[in-house]
């Protein structure tokens, strides 16, 4: 019955998605049109399935523009989504993403409010699926960086996190009630940190060539106003080859560190719509994360094309603690439509597997 549901909700998904493309992107037809336009806004509507949220639907936008009069320039974006699903759960997302000063500087925001129900099988790789209990989180969440240009490609620059969550409602015979984890109880996160990042992708949006690095490390500490003491270290390493015919094969290495004592809602969560597609976010949580994924995109017919993905990927809570033969790993498959030729800016449906469960995700822009 839900794989049912699920191929109901993306077929009216992708029924949306051509009835608003002609009304939102008919420039996009229009060559010599489409060239001399700097900004494009692209609304769409959308509506989708799944046993967290059962029916949900909303409107997610972007607004991409240049900054730079060079050709060659990146574009910036202000990104907003608001969702609403029948368990009455509310998503909203806003965030710039803005390259200024002839792209000397990059300035990337991310403003969420959400109210929704979550899953907490435990702490560990070796949870079980009967140890799940479902709770419902406030959270306010404010992510902000700033970077300065070193040299060509290279950036370093500062990053401030703020998140105030707040656990609303939690199940009788659960561990959450005892109030003995970490995050049980109200509170909040504050910290700063420093990044270095190398972007030498030939698109930000769907990049078929070059790299990216990023390298961060941020402190939560009392003195910032965060109830808890920890600090996080992030890597994320990205490769992209352009094979034959507009094919593209993308790797990805992603490594979340921590030390001290988080709540658990800041733990490295495995699973999501972008790191180990099929299991559900925060399936596997622990201090320390290594995910290692691939995938192959090509192109299918018009705007359309097909992706093939696979991911390797666990949680410790010491690093000492990974052994990769105990790595879990998940397979899918991805429909991309293509809403801006010029900016090559896709939407993107994934269907996820994994040993227990699948995921079906719906998204703007490639997982990695």
């Amino acid at each position: 019955m839900r794989v049912i549901t699920t191929i109901i909700f993306f077929g009216l998904s992708i029924s949306l998605i051509f009835v608003c493309s002609p009304l939102v992107f008919g420039e996009e037809n229009k060559k010599n049109e489409s060239e001399e336009k700097k900004s494009r806004l692209i609304v769409l509507p959308v509506i989708f399935y799944s046993p967290e949220t059962k029916v949900a639907g909303g409107l997610g936008g972007i607004y991409s523009f240049r900054t730079s009069n060079k050709a060659q320039s990146r574009p910036s974006s202000i990104r907003l989504g608001m969702i609403y699903t029948q368990k009455k759960q509310v998503m909203l997302e806003f965030g710039p993403d803005i390259y200024f000063k002839n792209e000397e500087y990059h300035l990337k925001c991310k403003i969420n409010f959400i109210n929704f129900s979550e899953r907490f099988y435990g702490i560990g790789s070796s949870t079980t699926k009967d140890m799940r209990e479902d709770f419902t989180s406030r959270i306010t969440r404010i992510n902000l960086n700033l970077k300065k240009k070193l040299f060509q490609k290279l950036y370093i620059g500062i990053q401030y996190e703020r998140e105030q969550n707040e656990v609303v409602k939690v199940e009788e015979d659960g561990q959450l009630i005892r109030k003995e984890i970490l995050g049980s109880e109200p509170g909040k996160v504050s910290g700063i940190g420093f990044l270095v990042n190398r972007d030498a992708r030939n698109n930000i949006f769907s990049p078929s060539s070059g790299d990216f690095c990023l390298l961060s490390t941020t402190l939560f500490r009392n003195g910032l106003g965060s109830n808890y003491d920890f600090t996080r270290h992030r890597l994320d390493l990205r490769k992209y080859f352009p094979l034959f015919s507009s094919h593209v094969l993308a790797f990805q290495s992603y490594f979340s560190l921590i030390t001290g004592d988080p709540p658990f809602q800041m733990l490295s969560l495995m699973g999501g719509q972008n790191w180990m597609r099929g299991y559900y976010k925060g399936r596997f949580r622990d201090k320390n994360m290594i995910v290692l994924q691939m995938e192959y995109r090509m192109p299918l017919l018009w705007k359309f094309g097909i992706v093939g993905f696979l991911g390797f990927g666990d949680v410790a809570n010491k690093v000492d603690n990974f052994v990769l033969k105990d790595f879990k790993y998940s397979v899918g498959l991805g429909i991309r439509y293509m809403l801006s030729c010029k900016e090559k800016l896709n939407v993107r449906f994934d269907f996820g597997f994994c040993k227990e469960s699948f995921g079906v995700y719906i998204a703007v822009n490639e997982a990695f």
